[in-house]
């Protein structure tokens, strides 16, 4: 099994701490380690070599230093399924469209017939090569013109496609938004951080700590995704086969997401489902549908008095106290 790292960030940004940890995981899955980021927003920079990332000198020299500041990163160390040991072979892969470059990253193993690239041609032998170029295709087939909602269903489609093959957690980004996909293999977290930063953090892999409030300014937000929690911070599983989208660290969600999230958020008690669909708007079953997304996010949590399940008119709802501080920056971008 390979293991996923990812970051976004509203400003350009090292990765020395949580990355040193990412990379120890390397003991395990020896067969390569790469990471990818965006030095100017747009075209990547990518260092990979199918060797251990703990016995790696760039690997080494890389977590020592400030090289890596980017708005965007995604890393991967690998442990091979398909495919020789290779520098082709090593994650992340990189192809451009229309003026920008995307970078992929791919857990799991895809078991069946991928169809046919079309434009993009795989370099190395990797499934995770071959469903990138996939998507890149479909991707280009929407026209340089396409908006971002055309292109989250496009992503978001052929993801829940491939994942019926097999394991297809990913990380993907153009350099401006970091795509992620949990396929239900193994396993997915994000992580948010945002100001006022002053936690300790200790990573899990090492006897290693570093107050944040030290590390991060003062109006420095960031969401980090990786295959197992990295920290002993409080890390979000990710929803069933669904698309999450990243930006400026934040959380993209749509409209009317947005809208029952305030309207709980302001509420100074809990809320059931029958009276936000009325605050808000919206039918009943699609104010459901709507909450029902908003808790598989970490975002709101069932108060446990209920006597009913979580679909019921009358389930009462509450936004999760540990990332309240998350939502209201999340909710105040978006006024």
């Amino acid at each position: 099994m390979c293991e996923l790292f990812g970051l976004s960030c509203n400003k350009p940004v090292g990765v020395k701490f949580t990355w040193r940890g990412f990379l120890k995981r390397g003991e395990k899955h020896r067969d390569g380690w790469g990471i990818a980021f965006y030095p100017d927003g747009r075209s990547a920079c990518i260092i990979k070599e199918p060797k251990p990332s703990v016995t790696s000198p760039m690997a080494s020299f890389l977590k020592s230093t400030d090289f890596v500041r980017s708005k965007v990163v995604i890393s991967h160390v690998r442990k091979a399924s398909k495919g020789s040991i290779t520098y082709s072979n090593t994650h992340p892969f990189v192809r451009e469209l229309f003026g920008r470059e995307w970078v992929f990253a791919h857990n799991g193993t895809l078991r069946g017939q991928l169809p046919e690239p079309r434009f993009y041609e795989p370099v190395g032998e990797t499934d995770s090569e071959r469903a990138f170029c996939v998507i890149m295709d479909r991707l280009r087939e929407l026209g340089k013109d396409a908006n971002h909602d055309e292109i989250r269903r496009v992503i978001e489609a052929t993801a829940k496609e491939f994942s019926e093959l097999g394991g297809f957690n990913f990380l993907m980004s153009d350099g401006e938004r970091l795509y992620a996909f949990w396929s239900c293999h193994t396993s997915l977290y994000y992580l948010v951080r945002v100001p006022p930063h002053q936690e300790i953090a200790r990573l899990k892999d090492e006897d290693f700590e570093i107050d944040l409030s030290e590390l991060k300014g003062p109006d420095e937000m960031a969401v980090l995704v990786a295959t197992t929690p990295l920290t002993d911070e409080h890390w979000t599983h990710f929803p069933r086969r669904k698309l999450l989208v990243f930006k400026n660290g934040l959380l993209e969600l749509s409209e009317k997401a947005r809208r029952v999230l305030a309207f709980i958020r302001r509420a100074p008690h809990r809320v059931a489902i029958r009276n936000i669909a009325t605050g808000t708007g919206l039918e009943l079953e699609e104010a459901t549908k709507i909450v029902l997304e908003l808790k598989s996010l970490g975002l709101l949590r069932q108060d446990r008095r209920d006597v009913v399940g979580p679909k019921h008119p009358d389930a009462t709802y509450f936004t999760e106290p540990r990332v309240r501080a998350f939502i209201d920056v999340m909710l105040s971008c978006s006024e």
